[in-house]
Order: structure tokens, then C-alpha cells, then sequence
């Protein structure tokens, strides 16, 4: 390996993890067999070339090094240069550097590495999303609307997950400390629009034999409660060894708010006679992808059938922010139409006061924030204490 390479990842405090013989530039891992059958059925897909080759993982990847080509300093590894915190599961290749520079960062964006697509596939959406609450703020007086303010909640939170969720996969190498805040601000992000989901929700989409029940009344408190614990179960588990305790406290960080949203919605497509049927396909939609976003990040499918196959392209990591974009997209549908069809029903009979727009919103924003700020503090601390037994070692 050359000094430059040893020395960017000296920098990172991990030179006894990486093989002294490696050279810089990394082949895709053996078991040519299974790509080879792989691109033969996509050869014969009817399909144009240009297609077939998004397929092909090697064309792939010399398609996106076309386009910017990677500067010589940009190096690539394999996940066993790496220590295991760094490693994902079945990702064999296309790791950048643990201490790359910001620059760096911002440029392996354009060069195929196993993040990448990662990148796009929310930096993208959040465009779409910013559009279509541009428009919606273009077509109707909504400062002058309580009854919209619910709905720009939830917009701005739809705005705010993909794109922390794309920085973060972007600079979260740059260095350890680096990689907790990113994602902490990550976990913030989705739990920030878990809140804003329930809001929605309950402002145009709540069942009316449901708004004066226990569960109607507290609806919004235990949202609350549940969008917090979210973010700390999260951050919290940043610093677990277990791999299966990891699991458990992030999957289970954001299903169980996911699932009290969801309530109202469910009660509703399973007793509403008068459900607009457009509304509901977009509900159904909505819950077919939200499915697919907690299947792919339990299973790792498809590179656990083939790993090193997808490190680049079809990843489960891709496909769950797919999916996510998907459910947001069919869940925004679903209620834009319910705000229209029901506001005569939700807005003289059941008014949704204010302050949860404004003041709940605003407080459940800042606590998010402070949780964040302790867990860097816990995360300096942290990293502090690991560096000292290393020099003690």
C-alpha cells in the first residue's frame, strides 16, 4: 500500500487493521460464477443495452467513473481492510477511507463506491418533496390557514429526513466522531417526521368514532412520547457491541411510533364503508412500502444471497430508501386528499388546536436537538476513552 494511504488511515487510528500488502486499487471479490449467471439473465432481458448495463455491476461501476473520474487520492477498500464497526453485512467492496476529507466526501458522490447510490436515491426525493410544498404554499394562503399548518408540518419534516439522511451517508467517513453526529442527526431526522406523520394524521385522516375515545383524547401526547424515545433508543444504540441488540433498539426505535401512527389509518380502511376508494389504494400503497422498508433492513436482501454482488447497485440499503420514499409519497397522496374531502367534517366539528402546530411542534424540534447535543457529548467522551486504552495497549 502507498504512504499516502497509510497515512490517511493512520490518521483514523486503525493502521493495524489494514493488510500491509494490499494494494490501492481492489477487485470485486471472487465467485465469478454467480455474476457471470447473473448478467447472462440480464442479457436476456428485453431491454435496451443501456439498461442491461445499469445491471451489470462492473459496467456500472465504469459508468459512474465516466462521469467524474475519481481523483488518484480517492481510494477504495475491501470491508476486511476495515474494522467490523465499519463493516456491512454482505458489502465485500467499495468502502472509502475512514478519515476522508470533506472534499473527498463531496466527490465520491459522483464516482461509484458503495454509498453512492445511497446518496441519490434521497438527495433526489428531497427535491421533489421541496416542490411539492413550494406549490402548496404557492396555492393557498396558508400562514392564513390554521387548518393547513399540520399538513407544512409534516411537508418540512418530509423535506428534512432525506436530505440529513443523504449528508449523512455523504460525510459520515470523514472521521469516528464524524460518523456519530451524522447519524444521530439521521435518527433525529426520522423521528422528527415519525411526530409529524401523527400530526397529519390526526388533523384530516382520524376516524370519527375515534376522536372522543381515550385513544383519540391522548393520541398526540403519546405521539410525542414515542417520537422522543425514538431519537435516545436510537443515538443509544450507537454504542452497543451486539449486533442483534443494535437491531432491536433501532428497529424497535421506530417501528413503535411508526405503528401508533398508523392506528387511526388502519381502524379506518378496515371499518369505512365510504372510503374514497383512490384514498384508500394510496393507504394500502403507502403500508405495502413501509413493509418493505422494515423487511429489507432485517433481512440484508438481496446481498446475503450473493455477497459482494450488490455492493455498488441493488442493495437492501438502497431499496429501503426506495421504499421509504415510496411510503411517503403514497402517504402524502392519501392525506392531501383526505385534508380536501374532510374539512368540513374536521374543521367545524373537530377543530385541531393550533398550539400542537406551533408550540408542540417547536418543542418537540429543540428536545430532539438537545438529545443530539448530549449524545455528541457522550460520543466525544466515548471516543476519548477508546483512544486512551489504545495507547495504553
Amino acid at each position: 500500500m502507498t504512504s499516502n494511504v497509510k497515512d490517511k488511515l493512520s490518521s483514523a487510528e486503525t493502521p493495524s487493521l489494514l493488510l500491509e500488502e494490499k494494494e490501492t486499487e481492489h477487485t470485486a471479490c471472487p465467485d465469478d460464477n454467480i455474476q457471470t449467471k447473473f448478467n447472462l439473465f440480464v442479457s436476456k432481458l428485453c431491454i435496451s443495452e443501456e439498461t442491461k448495463n445499469l445491471f451489470v455491476f462492473d459496467a456500472y461501476k465504469a459508468k459512474m467513473s465516466q462521469i467524474i473520474r475519481a481523483p488518484p487520492d480517492i481510494s477504495l477498500y475491501k470491508d476486511e481492510d476495515l474494522p467490523p464497526h465499519l463493516r456491512e453485512i454482505a458489502i465485500l467492496t467499495g468502502y472509502r477511507s475512514p478519515s476522508c476529507s470533506y472534499k473527498e466526501c463531496a466527490l465520491s458522490v459522483f464516482v461509484a463506491t458503495n454509498e453512492t447510490l445511497n446518496f441519490w436515491t434521497h438527495f433526489i426525493p428531497t427535491f421533489y418533496f421541496l416542490y411539492q410544498l413550494f406549490v402548496f404554499w404557492d396555492g393557498l394562503k396558508v400562514i392564513n390557514e390554521p387548518y393547513y399548518w399540520p399538513f407544512i408540518v409534516y411537508m418540512f419534516t418530509i423535506c428534512i429526513y432525506p436530505l440529513i439522511s443523504a449528508l449523512a451517508h455523504t460525510f459520515y467517513s470523514t472521521s469516528e466522531m464524524a460518523r456519530h453526529v451524522w447519524f444521530f442527526l439521521d435518527y433525529g431526522g426520522l423521528s422528527l417526521y415519525s411526530f409529524g406523520v401523527g400530526l397529519l394524521y390526526k388533523a384530516y385522516a382520524f376516524p370519527e368514532e375515534l376522536i372522543d375515545t381515550v385513544f383519540g383524547r391522548h393520541y398526540l401526547e403519546v405521539l410525542v412520547i414515542l417520537s422522543l424515545s425514538c431519537n435516545l433508543s436510537a443515538c443509544f444504540s450507537r454504542f452497543l457491541d451486539n449486533l442483534v441488540l443494535i437491531k432491536i433498539f433501532r428497529l424497535g426505535a421506530f417501528a413503535m411510533p411508526w405503528v401508533w401512527d398508523q392506528i387511526p389509518v388502519v381502524y379506518r380502511l378496515s371499518t369505512s364503508t365510504n372510503l374514497d376508494p383512490v384514498v384508500a389504494e394510496n393507504y394500502y400503497l403507502q403500508f405495502f412500502f413501509s413493509f418493505c422498508i422494515f423487511f429489507f433492513y432485517a433481512s440484508h436482501l438481496p446481498e446475503r444471497l450473493a455477497p459482494g454482488k450488490f455492493d455498488f447497485f441493488g442493495n437492501s440499503h438502497q431499496l429501503l430508501h426506495i421504499s421509504g420514499i415510496m411510503a411517503t409519497h403514497y402517504q402524502m397522496n392519501a392525506v392531501l386528499m383526505d385534508m380536501n374531502t374532510r374539512r368540513i367534517l374536521m374543521e367545524e366539528k373537530y377543530p385541531f388546536p393550533v398550539y400542537w402546530s406551533v408550540e408542540v411542534t417547536g418543542f418537540v424540534f429543540f428536545t430532539i436537538i438537545f438529545t443530539i447535543l448530549i449524545f455528541i457529548v457522550k460520543a466525544r467522551q466515548y471516543e476519548n476513552k477508546c483512544n486512551e486504552l489504545k495507547r495504553e495497549d
